[in-house]
């Protein structure tokens, strides 16, 4: 209410809190009082599809009228534009992008009655003005200058529910925020109905076996499966996923479409369709970019799972929040890390030490890694990591459970004091994997899998009867299948395969083909067999091995400038280095400067932040 009334008298507004908080209702609160009869209210959104779902949500929850203006549907067309100077409407929702337009100023921020109906502009979102102000979409770092076609007066509300410190500043200095008269509201976003279990990643990343939790081994139906969203970085990535989840789900349910991805390669039809299966639960699983479930409204998500490190807290944050916006709905946020994250040693102000000194060469400081003492203190170093992140429970969570305990001493609150408040809700569900271990057995990941490493092809020169054979087959096959299309025929099988399938000799079986292409042919399901059989028909030559590289002259060894003639033998070779390690161990200046555990400690609820204190202001540092 202290949102609506502010934006009613004229004041700015900036909102810190969590999804699922109403937020939503502050735009649509202020039309019910009868000053604001006839008034608009503009409405700056990042995607396209959360202005569609706001569309929808304003008409049929408050009973406004709403128009989205974007890209998917005319963008700054006339017809559109007129209408909302005319008053047909109460609520434009638009991107910075097309708000800033040339049009859409001219023909509707600059027309005269039309600012004297602007009721405020309400930025969603409004973290992304840091985030992808200085990358993508460079308009959300100009916001600020909506104010120079407006009335001196007219309200700026700013919504978000991830604004730690820094991005507060920020998102404040871009709208022109008066610092000394607006209205600061902060209520947190932590969501008591969620619990978080964070853990390394087990198994190589490439089998993505650490994602089996997903799955009811159970599951008869999809209803079996909880309801999930899961974020990737890439639209690769995410096949790869689906293809392993997939398989991993019972013959009967593996073509019903119960997993699905949803990224900007797709349509905004199927993006729509999609989300709406997702949100009536016919599509139990989407597999996705973080623009996925930004703003949605869909109350009984069960599961949020990142796949590898995001690139700050906000983001995890901001994922988990998508987790059982419903208070009535218990939800589970899972981030799982890479392994190599649990060996960063930090010093005692939270960075990363260089490993490079300041002004030294690195290709010399390669060459000396390379004599006995390095190569012993880079054996230590490695050594040393590793018990780092046995100690920060790099193993915790693991198939069998045996490792559930942390070592590190544990700190709680960095949530609270990443976003600057105090967590006054009491949890409905366990607070996180280091409060309740019992949590990680909802996440354990599956048996380790099979040695995937595909057998080395032993490769040689190239044979340009097969060459020649294969470009022929392209071309009939293109000329047949695909004669009407605009690729040329090396579209069906790339230089770089023919080359391939050039050097390995005899191809006779299916197995030695894809053996040879290694994964890198995508027309091989379609045309593998065909072309086998053009293989067949050629005598190709045994496989002619590459020619070795010669190698190079051993250097004699060198005492007191003067070359030697005399042969070191292995037994004293090993001793002159082990005598140099032990040396080197044992002298006077440490090797390591090693900080105690407590000089960085964990922290519990922001499950497993680092906090670091430096010049009053909060770094984020992934900890574990």
């Amino acid at each position: 209410m202290d949102a609506i009334n502010a934006q009613l008298e004229m004041r700015d507004v900036l909102v810190h809190a969590g999804t699922g908080t109403g937020k939503t209702a502050i735009a649509a609160g202020p039309h019910v009082h009868p000053s604001a009869k006839g008034k608009v209210l503009i409405m700056v959104s990042p995607l396209i599809a959360l202005h569609d779902e706001m569309v929808d949500t304003f008409r049929e929850e408050f009973k406004l009228v709403a128009t989205a203006v974007n890209s998917s549907n005319g963008g700054c067309i006339t017809e559109k534009l007129k209408s909302i100077v005319k008053g047909d409407t109460q609520i434009i929702l638009i991107s910075p992008e097309l708000l800033l337009s040339r049009r859409f100023i001219k023909e509707v921020l600059k027309n005269t009655e039309f600012k004297k109906r602007v009721l405020s502009v309400i930025i969603d979102e409004a973290h992304v003005i840091s985030h992808w102000g200085s990358g993508f979409r460079k308009k959300y770092s100009k916001l600020g200058i909506i104010r120079s076609f407006l009335l001196k007066l007219t309200p700026i509300v700013a919504l978000s529910a991830t604004l730690p410190a820094r991005v507060r500043r920020e998102v404040l200095w871009v709208l022109r925020f008066d610092q000394k008269n607006f209205l600061d509201i902060d209520i947190g976003n932590d969501q008591p109905n969620v619990s978080i279990v964070i853990r390394g990643i087990q198994h190589p990343l490439n089998t993505y076996a650490d994602l089996d939790f997903v799955i009811n081994k159970l599951a008869e139906w999809p209803d079996d499966i909880l309801k999930s969203f899961i974020y990737c970085d890439s639209i690769a990535m995410g096949t790869e996923i689906i293809d392993h989840l997939t398989d991993l789900l019972p013959e009967h349910l593996q073509d019903v479409g119960i997993i699905r991805p949803y990224n900007a390669c797709f349509s905004k039809k199927y993006r729509r369709a999609a989300m709406r299966a997702f949100k009536e639960g016919s599509v139990r699983i989407l597999v996705c970019t973080d623009a996925a479930g930004m703003g949605c409204n869909i109350p009984d998500v069960d599961l949020v799972v990142q796949w590898k490190l995001p690139t700050s807290v906000s983001a995890f944050v901001q994922w988990a929040g998508r987790a059982a916006r419903s208070h009535d709905h218990l939800g589970l946020a899972v981030l799982l890390v890479e392994p190599s994250t649990y060996s960063i040693m930090l010093d005692e102000k939270g960075n990363k030490p260089d490993a490079t000194p300041s002004g030294t060469d690195k290709t010399k400081t390669k060459k000396a890694a390379s004599t006995p003492a390095e190569k012993a203190k880079a054996a230590e170093l490695k050594k040393l990591k590793k018990n780092h992140a046995k100690v920060r429970g790099v193993q915790r969570g693991s198939l069998g459970g045996r490792h559930n305990t942390i070592l590190a001493p544990v700190e709680e609150g960095s949530w609270a004091v990443i976003y600057g408040h105090v967590l006054v809700a009491v949890p409905s569900v366990p607070c996180c994997d280091i409060c309740c271990p019992e949590l990680l057995n909802h996440t354990r990941p599956g048996k380790k899998p099979k040695n995937m490493r595909a057998k080395v092809v032993k490769r040689g020169e190239p044979c340009q009867l097969v060459i020649d054979a294969v470009v022929a087959w392209c071309s009939k096959i293109k000329a047949r299948d695909f004669k009407d299309a605009l690729f040329a025929s090396d579209g069906l099988v790339s230089d770089e395969v023919v080359d391939l399938l050039a050097n390995v000799g005899p191809i006779q079986c299916p197995e030695q083909l894809s053996a040879a292409v290694s994964g890198q042919w995508g027309w091989e399901e379609t045309y593998g067999d065909k072309l086998l059989q053009e293989l067949l028909k050629l005598d190709i030559p045994p496989l002619i091995p590459l020619p070795t590289a010669p190698k190079a002259a051993l250097k004699r060894p060198v005492v007191n400038g003067q070359e030697q003639g005399a042969v070191v033998t292995k037994k004293q070779k090993k001793t002159v280095k082990a005598t140099q390690t032990a040396n080197d161990l044992t002298g006077a200046q440490p090797l390591f400067v090693i900080e105690g555990y407590s000089q960085s400690p964990q922290m519990c609820r922001v499950c497993h932040l680092l906090e670091v204190l430096e010049e009053g202001e909060v770094q984020e540092h992934w900890m574990k």
